[in-house]
């Protein structure tokens, strides 16, 4: 084999922080790709459990997993460090909680080369134990779109909103990265993915989405995304203005409280990560205050229409009454009828179980 044949044609970044009990699985669902002319990079990120050892053991098997040291410099970091040492024609992250399907590789190179996009996606698919829910951008096998205007209503429409947000599930060219040097903002350590794809985006013209289930995210309660620190709001404004802000730059500025109704979803999101912590009352409505005094809060719910549901209503109430304490109440009450539902799912599940063992 030449030395142009061998040369991986996708590579691959892993950002690798303490994820030894779902390595392995990640890195199996790699190596049983139909497509073989890849080459991933594992950057441990300073792990403390077993997961370097994974990494080492991977790459002493197959030579196409590359190993990367780093003293913790976070998932950007990280995911800089892989772009650097990319030699592929394409590029993909895959977070190392994540599984992707056997044919991922190969469905989304084909159509990079079939059609020459700047940006290819596909659906994914969100699971958890012995539970699951399929997202897809398109109902169609494949679209193809040739004004970017067409992916950025993304940022519009709640149903697909993640594909404009996640890094996930993509297929990103090299050439369009090394020479706009579009890199991840090391000062940004959540919401890193939309804040990146943004800056992509303004050097893209065409985007094809892929309809099939290529990509599976776990979805861990301990996760960066799901736990909750003090300075992620913060985070998710900046995620939300720059969206706002590439929409005004492309014409679609009409289309912005579209965009703050789904912030709205943001803003719910957050303050159920908040009312599920340890922290005293006080320093939950601290939180909930810091939450209120931005402007972009108040936008979210400046001409929105009654949401659906229940728990997002009363968010919005609070919001526009820039009360933080009826805030606190609203998310207290829900998380007392969150535990009942939960406790009631336990006693039908053990009376189900029940009769059915008898």
């Amino acid at each position: 084999m030449s030395m142009e044949q061998s040369k991986p044609i996708l590579s691959v970044v892993i950002p690798v922080y303490n994820a030894e009990p779902y390595l392995q699985e990640c890195l199996q669902s790699i190596r049983e790709q139909t497509f073989t002319q890849w080459e991933a990079f594992l950057v441990d990120d300073g792990s403390t459990d077993g997961s370097a050892a994974v990494c080492t053991e991977a790459a002493a098997k197959d030579a196409r997993f590359h190993v990367i040291r780093l003293e913790n410099a976070g998932v950007s970091g990280a995911r800089n460090a892989g772009i650097e040492a990319a030699q592929g024609k394409y590029l993909m992250f895959i977070d190392a909680d994540d599984l992707v399907m056997p044919d991922c590789f190969r469905k989304m190179i084909d159509t990079a080369d079939t059609y020459a996009p700047d940006l290819v996606l596909s659906g994914y698919e969100r699971f958890r134990d012995d539970w699951k829910q399929e997202y897809r951008f398109t109902r169609y096998s494949l679209v193809l779109m040739r004004e970017l205007q067409q992916f950025l209503m993304s940022y519009t429409e709640a149903r697909i909103n993640m594909f404009g947000v996640s890094i996930w599930a993509k297929l990103y060219r090299m050439d369009l990265l090394r020479k706009y040097h579009v890199r991840f903002n090391p000062e940004i350590s959540y919401e890193e993915d939309c804040d990146f794809n943004v800056s992509y985006l303004y050097h893209t013209k065409t985007v094809a989405a892929v309809g099939d289930i290529l990509y599976r995210y776990r979805q861990l309660d301990e996760s960066l995304s799901k736990s909750y620190r003090k300075d992620t709001f913060r985070f998710l404004v900046h995620g939300f203005q720059r969206r706002c802000r590439i929409l005004e730059d492309y014409g679609l500025g009409e289309f912005r409280p579209n965009a703050e109704g789904i912030f709205l979803l943001v803003i719910k999101a957050a303050c159920i990560k908040i009312v599920k912590t340890d922290l005293p009352a006080k320093e939950k409505r601290e939180e909930y205050r810091m939450i209120l005094s931005f402007p972009e809060s108040q936008a979210a719910v400046r001409y929105q229409k009654r949401p659906k549901s229940g728990l997002t209503r009363n968010i919005a109430r609070a919001v526009r009454l820039k009360s933080p304490r009826l805030l606190a109440c609203v998310m207290d009450i829900w998380k007392l009828t969150d535990r009942i539902v939960h406790l009631k799912n336990i006693i039908v599940d053990r009376i189900k179980n029940g009769k059915q063992t008898a």
